[in-house]
């Protein structure tokens, strides 16, 4: 791959992770599952994995009858080799309970690996969380 189809290709994951972030805050799940595969595995944390794409819109709408989602994103790397590429993170979540109460803050690192498709668009693959400790915690 040549050192502008790299950067074009790192500018487009860019782009699926903002609007992936956008989505979410507007709690579209129609538009979150135009970025996913459909072999889509989600591993969240203490959690069992959510694989297929059915699945992964029935675990996005339950958390959005819950809760509402702010997220930050920073990316810490994008690795592109051919038709895969993975994107390692840093996120900020706050969730606020629909049914009021508390927002509880969540700080995590994310490796995301995305596979791009035959007509061009780069697509999220798999997805792992890992969550930082709690401040004071260590």
């Amino acid at each position: 791959m040549s050192a502008a189809a790299v950067e074009d290709a790192v500018r487009r994951i860019i782009q699926v992770r903002d609007a992936w972030i956008a989505a979410v805050r507007a709690k579209d799940v129609d538009a979150l599952m135009e970025y996913l595969t459909d072999d889509i595995v989600m591993m969240h944390p203490n959690r069992p994995a959510v694989i297929g794409r059915d699945a992964n819109r029935a675990d996005l709408v339950a958390a959005f009858d819950k809760c509402s989602v702010e997220q930050t994103v920073e990316t810490d790397e994008v690795v592109v080799a051919g038709e895969w590429a993975f994107d390692r993170s840093r996120a900020t979540t706050i969730l606020t309970p629909v049914s009021g109460g508390v927002p509880v803050t969540a700080r995590s690192k994310t490796i995301t690996i995305l596979r791009r498709h035959p007509d061009g668009p780069w697509k999220i693959a798999r997805v792992i969380g890992n969550p930082d400790p709690a401040e004071g915690n260590g």
